[in-house]
């Protein structure tokens, strides 16, 4: 695969003129303010929680809360389901 160059060109340093166009900080604070929004919408992935006891699995997307699914969140990715929550005493 064979490439083109463009033409070589000579810019004059001294030339007051810019070969960028207008520039406006309104532009770039639009796209920033843009990708930030972006940036703040959660990424939303497919989980399967298990109970700790009964080993009952749920599917849930990571934005939903767990009780939405009959699961109680004990700790940092443990779960009880409603009924081994209650059987063991668990507060809800």
């Amino acid at each position: 695969m064979s490439s083109v160059r463009p033409p070589k060109t000579h810019y004059d340093s001294s030339s007051s003129t810019s070969s960028f166009g207008s520039y406006s900080s309104s532009d770039s604070d639009v796209s920033a303010i843009s990708v930030r929004a972006s940036m703040d919408r959660p990424v939303a992935s497919i989980e399967i929680i298990r109970c700790f006891r009964c080993a009952r699995s749920v599917e849930m997307t990571t934005t939903d809360e767990a009780s939405m699914y009959g699961m109680i969140r004990v700790g940092t990715g443990i779960y009880y389901c409603d009924r081994c929550a209650r059987m063991t005493g668990y507060p809800k």
